[in-house]
């Protein structure tokens, strides 16, 4: 099946802080963030309908890098929560998949090269805290992007709140996705954010047309995502 543009991810899991647990720990660090990073190119490849997928080891290991055990380790910590096995070798869903309610758009074509691989996990090596807060970060911006104007507006509280992350580590992941292409930074003007931020975060790879100089405040992403479907069935 050929990748698109975005797809759906489940993100109840996320919203119910999901994402605190996948730590850092002295025991299973390099499986919190292999299983994260598995999750990402198994919702980028699934069937947008059933949220079904028939994946190899060779496939994961081309968009990750990662080691055939160590993507075993990453499967088995998402097993029963967050993916069931299929009946045949290499088949896989994603649990509480929805087509219509229940999910976030996650970025997916734009993330890989020629190769196959996710430029963005080329980068990892598995070695610092940075990159599992990043990835842990990075899905948290997927959840709550902000449809009316492309934004995730969260504060640093909430980061750490919904992630886990200390609050002395969250610029640092910041800067590292955003130095790394994933995200963009928007400082906004405390007197045209609603919410009274200063800083929101916007997804690199989706929606690059759709910004705050080009959506007005009351435009609804949500009203026209179907149709964008039905005109670029590429992109959904």
């Amino acid at each position: 099946m050929a990748l698109q543009n975005f797809v759906r991810l489940p993100n109840a899991w996320i919203e119910d802080r999901g994402l605190k647990g996948f730590t850092w720990g002295r025991e299973n660090r390099v499986e919190c963030l292999a299983a994260l990073m598995t999750l990402m190119v198994i919702a980028q490849h699934t069937d947008q309908e059933t949220g079904a997928v028939k994946i190899t080891y060779d496939n994961l290991h081309r968009a990750t890098g990662l080691s055939r055990t160590t993507i075993a380790a990453g499967l088995g910590l998402l097993e029963t929560r967050f993916i069931e096995r299929g009946d045949r070798q290499s088949e896989f869903r994603l649990r509480d998949f929805d087509p219509l309610r229940g999910y976030a758009l996650l970025p997916a074509k734009p993330l890989y090269n020629s190769k196959g691989q996710i430029d963005f996990f080329q980068e990892l090596k598995l070695r610092r805290q940075v990159e599992l807060n990043a990835i842990k970060l990075y899905l948290l911006i997927v959840s709550r992007r902000d449809r009316n104007n492309n934004l995730a507006h969260i504060t640093h509280q909430k980061i750490e709140e919904y992630t886990g992350i200390h609050h002395d580590d969250i610029k640092r992941a910041v800067s590292f996705l955003a130095g790394n292409g994933m995200i963009h930074v928007e400082h906004l003007p405390r007197h045209i954010s609603q919410y009274g931020y200063s800083s929101a975060y916007r997804l690199v790879h989706l929606h690059t047309y759709q910004h705050m100089g080009t959506v007005g405040r009351n435009l609804d992403i949500a009203d026209f995502e179907p149709v964008m479907a039905r005109i670029r069935p590429d992109v959904f």
